[in-house]
């Protein structure tokens, strides 16, 4: 499942793949920490930061190899686009088979993080 923002979603731009891996590399330390999308939700742990496709329905398609796959195949290997977006990826404390992912941007928002993004608006 993604959660893709609030309810004023405000479109980005994509990233390139060198800046994808540039973000990916330094929200790393995400990994291995729990946090609640809102107050109603049940805890998740991060477990990965993921350089994933930058149009939705391909992301989907992406979470779903990496839920599928974990770390045995390259979950971007379908994707011959060149926009790209990074993804926080977690699951349900209790119950592993739920997860959900977020693109960063919307991850940073709800949390607080100030970054700078690299590339002209981000």
């Amino acid at each position: 499942m993604c959660l893709c923002g609030s309810k004023s979603f405000i479109m980005h731009t994509p990233f390139t793949l060198q800046e994808a891996i540039d973000i990916q590399e330094d929200f790393e330390d995400l990994i291995d920490t729990d946090f609640k999308p809102d107050a109603s939700s049940p805890v998740f742990e991060i477990t990965n930061v993921l350089v994933a496709p930058y149009n939705e329905e391909d992301k989907k398609r992406f979470a779903e190899n990496y839920h599928l796959a974990k770390e045995d195949e390259d979950p971007l290997s379908f994707y011959t686009g060149t926009e790209y977006d990074v993804i926080v990826f977690a699951y349900n404390l209790v119950d592993k088979s739920n997860y959900i992912y977020m693109p960063i941007r919307s991850f940073a928002e709800r949390m607080g993080i100030n970054y700078n993004y690299p590339g002209p608006e981000h």
